[in-house]
């Protein structure tokens, strides 16, 4: 009870202290942001969520899709920062191509397309996601040459690329949902077609853990989010990428930041955060699914966090 309430005051005070001298922000959109933070505190204190119930409901959406329901557009787990730190890492310029798979509304690929001048194929099973990323592409003054979209199943990588080749692929938040032997056959597929690869996913920080405990995690995070939840340590990030083919250059691991109240005001900008903040406060659906999946991130703060990785293929040249 009392580290609900420690945590909206000192996400008040952040919004109207920092943000309001770092932005010029009006009063009234920070107080509203401290308002609505104060009525999760609130809820989270009062609320007993059914873990149960909850994850034998057949309509339960995932996690993703909740956020995304509220206005959130950045969905990794080291946030925008690690998004940058891995663009930062990569060897693309302006005459290279590059692939992100799964990009949802295909904000990292936007940024990566911003940043490099390189041309960028945002690739999604939703079609309407990829709608909505060619729309952000274009609010971002992004040239419109420089973004392609491609409807691609991921477990289809290899077959589904055919003849294409890529200087970089991009996968951020996608893979720790799949089977390590998913895991393996859809890298294994896209070495043939990208000769860089850049992941940003959620790997366990905890390498003494029992694979009792490590499954005990597994099942908790997966009822929070409502989807498979499969996440490697370092050295089984490390080896998967080992057996398809690609040989890791860099890594660098920190603490998961989806649901850190200061990382969602640097990713969204402080209008938006205020926003979604508004939309889960008067939602009470969404806001038990916030301040459950947020329990269950927290009890394993220790446990979890995002893993960077880059890696290049070791097969030879892909293909032309």
């Amino acid at each position: 009870m009392q580290s609900s309430h420690i945590f909206a005051s000192s996400l008040q005070s952040f919004a109207v202290n920092s943000l309001f001298s770092q932005h010029c922000l009006s009063p009234d959109i920070m107080n509203i942001y401290g308002l609505c933070l104060q009525m999760l505190a609130t809820d989270a204190t009062h609320r007993s969520v059914d873990h149960h119930h909850a994850s034998n409901s057949s309509r339960r959406p995932n996690f993703h899709t909740v956020l995304q329901r509220v206005g959130k557009t950045v969905l990794r787990p080291g946030g925008t920062e690690g998004t940058r730190k891995l663009h930062s890492w990569s060897e693309l310029n302006r005459d290279g191509t590059a692939i992100e798979l799964s990009s949802g509304m295909g904000s990292g690929g936007v940024a990566l397309a911003k940043a490099t001048g390189a041309c960028v194929t945002l690739s999604d099973m939703d079609t309407s996601r990829l709608e909505m990323a060619s729309q952000i592409a274009r609010e971002q003054g992004v040239d419109s040459e420089l973004i392609e979209i491609m409807q691609l199943n991921m477990r289809n990588v290899g077959e589904e690329l055919e003849q294409h080749h890529y200087d970089t692929a991009i996968i951020e938040a996608s893979l720790s949902h799949y089977s390590t032997k998913e895991k393996r056959a859809i890298l294994k597929g896209l070495s043939t077609h990208a000769d860089e690869l850049l992941l940003h996913e959620i790997c366990f920080r905890c390498d003494d853990s029992s694979p009792k405990e490590l499954n005990h995690i597994k099942q908790d995070m997966s009822r929070a989010l409502a989807i498979g939840f499969h996440p490697l340590t370092v050295d089984g990030w490390t080896n998967v990428l080992h057996e398809a083919s690609y040989e890791v250059k860099q890594i660098e691991t920190g603490p998961i930041k989806t649901l850190n109240p200061v990382t969602v005001l640097q990713d969204e900008g402080p209008k938006r955060a205020a926003k979604i903040a508004w939309n889960i406060a008067t939602d009470a659906s969404i806001r038990s699914r916030v301040v459950e999946t947020r329990k269950a991130i927290k009890s394993h703060q220790h446990d979890l966090g995002y893993i960077l990785i880059r890696a290049v293929a070791n097969n030879g040249q892909a293909l032309n």
